[in-house]
């Protein structure tokens, strides 16, 4: 800052947070830009677990300070040190909708696309949720392993709206692609309910043998001027999570949370902190484990 006639002046129009490293990949649908926040803490022996965020030009400044923020006092905040990886889209704009609808959705079935709106705007096609999924789970995750210290065995997804639509396609379809899944406001109407329908085979054909943590969390004023879409929401969440605490294998654990008074903008900031320590409960049992250990409380 420069002081003149007693008035601060800005020395630059530009605040960046120096622990958030940026790069660009390349995918099926075109580039990426990439948004990585370190912790300051130093890596465990076998590496930082890793969080990828969807959306990620919108969402990583506020996960990044929140984690950063909680992580430095891990015993009172119950979140760990972890590798935030955000996916984004090049651009300044916190969203580019066709992109997102191509990547995050699969194949429209339905015959009811061109009759839908999106912010007064045609939906976008959709049909790359496949070939995103291996850009994450392949050449993307690799990327990430050589930069950085991270422990490919605690490897987590969170996606809002189609991003959390995405979260639940991966889980049911690819289980084996992420150790942890959270989906926040999950789009489960789209394609006429398509995922709902299909939900039950796909739960029960979950491998037996094969743990998985879930987290899925809707506001429950998803949209305050639509109540009937509100309504849908909820209760379609709530159907998944039922569907798979009572089919899936009993080594799924499944978190399901309605957000009092949030909607679906509100939903992601105010799922933060809870979902930062669901992704770090293991990690917080690790840590208390080897903290007896060390003090020989064991």
């Amino acid at each position: 800052m420069t002081v003149r006639s007693g008035i601060m002046e800005p020395t630059s129009a530009e605040f960046t947070l120096p622990y958030i490293r940026q790069f660009s990949a390349a995918g099926e649908s075109g580039d990426y830009r990439v948004f990585v926040a370190l912790p300051e803490a130093p890596p465990p022996s076998q590496g930082y677990a890793v969080l990828y965020l969807l959306d990620g030009n919108a969402w990583i400044a506020g996960a990044a300070e929140a984690s950063r923020l909680q992580s430095r006092f891990s015993r009172q905040s119950e979140i760990e040190p972890m590798v935030l990886v955000a996916v984004g889209y090049p651009g300044d704009e916190p969203f580019d909708l066709g992109r997102r609808a191509y990547d995050y959705l699969p194949k429209h079935t339905s015959e009811k696309l061109s009759e839908r709106f999106m912010q007064g705007a045609p939906w976008h096609q959709p049909g790359g949720a496949g070939p995103f999924l291996d850009f994450l789970t392949g050449p993307l995750r690799d990327d990430i392993s050589r930069r950085y210290p991270v422990d490919r065995d605690k490897q987590y997804l969170c996606g809002h709206s189609f991003g959390g639509f995405f979260a639940l396609w991966t889980l049911l379809n690819r289980p084996g692609a992420f150790r942890k899944y959270v989906s926040l406001s999950p789009s489960l109407w789209w394609d006429d309910s398509r995922l709902m329908k299909e939900a039950d085979t796909l739960v029960r054909g979950l491998p037996g043998d094969m743990s998985r943590d879930v987290m899925i969390a809707v506001g429950s004023r998803e949209a305050p001027d639509r109540p009937a879409l509100s309504e849908l929401m909820v209760s379609l969440a709530t159907d998944m999570s039922d569907r798979l605490r009572k089919h899936a294998p009993s080594s799924f654990n499944v978190d399901f949370r309605i957000l009092p008074g949030e909607n679906h903008q509100s939903a992601p900031v105010a799922a933060l902190p809870a979902l930062l320590r669901f992704v770090s409960a293991q990690q917080n049992v690790d840590l208390h484990q080897r903290s007896s250990t060390d003090s020989g409380d064991a």
